[in-house]
């Protein structure tokens, strides 16, 4: 299956530690962050391209990244709530230098809705990206956020209403515990599975509201076994993208501390039976 990683794993180290270490790790896939020019970033890592990176940042970037052994499967456009007007120029304009990068998907939010007056905003913002991700041959993937996103009940009534065939979902199998109380793994992918299109594989200790993101097969709460069985068991194709967030309360960790976490996961999913592509 395609492993992608997400360089938020490396947090402040970032996408530029990602794209130095991750072949030798035996990725050969990027899900490559495209952050909002001049917004600081969670991670507090620094950027590599934005919204407002010029083409030639781009062109170089690319051959970067090329020289490097990887490339790009997945762009992350996080920009903000869809609902709007701004947020949804600034995810066209994501768009159009996620497809520079040749990436066949991208994760970004599905929106949060004030009251449910906003629905045919949100729906008609929705439709337009869709529709111009479909273009540029991509698949947008709404992330395991708050919002209409936050569980598979909201994930089903929006990919439902928007009813584009480029609108999808990027399924988080640590977000999912995060956001949410009561919830069962697959109880919930199940319940949205035609519509996943690209998932976060992440682990966590499964208790609501606590950051606890270490490697893979630490934290116990997610059988990444029972993950890989349910996504064949749907003819799953798409990119799965690693991501590890770390430990909220935890001592810094070095750059070569994160990269243990990485090589821990792969060997991990190795373990109970993925292939990586």
């Amino acid at each position: 299956m395609k492993i992608a990683c997400f360089p938020n794993t490396y947090g402040r180290f970032g996408p530029n530690a990602a794209i130095d270490l991750l072949a030798s790790a035996g990725i050969h896939w990027l899900e490559l962050p495209i952050k909002n020019h001049g917004m600081p970033s969670f991670f507090k890592e620094e950027p590599v391209v934005t919204n407002g990176s010029t083409p030639q940042s781009i062109f170089a970037l690319k051959e970067r990244i090329a020289e490097a052994g990887l490339k790009v499967c997945t762009c992350n456009i996080t920009s903000g709530n869809p609902l709007e007007e701004e947020v949804l120029k600034r995810t066209l304009t994501k768009l159009t230098i996620a497809n520079q990068f040749g990436a066949e998907y991208v994760v970004a939010g599905g929106g949060e809705l004030a009251d449910d007056d906003q629905w045919p905003l949100l729906i008609d913002h929705m439709r337009q990206i869709g529709d111009y991700a479909q273009k540029l041959g991509i698949v947008y993937c709404c992330e395991t956020h708050p919002g209409t996103c936050q569980n598979a009940d909201g994930m089903l009534e929006l990919v439902e209403r928007v009813n584009h065939p480029n609108i999808r979902l990027n399924f988080d199998t640590g977000n999912i515990f995060y956001y949410n109380e009561d919830v069962e793994l697959l109880e919930e992918m199940n319940k949205v599975a035609p519509y996943i299109a690209h998932v976060h594989l992440k682990d966590t200790n499964g208790k609501f509201k606590d950051w606890h993101f270490p490697a893979l097969g630490t934290a116990g709460h997610v059988d990444f076994a029972e993950v890989l069985h349910f996504l064949k068991g749907i003819d799953f194709t798409g990119p799965c993208s690693l991501e590890l967030e770390g430990i909220e309360g935890e001592p810094e960790l070095t750059l070569e501390q994160t990269h243990e976490r990485v090589l821990a996961s792969i060997e991990h999913l190795k373990s109970v039976g993925w292939e990586i592509e």
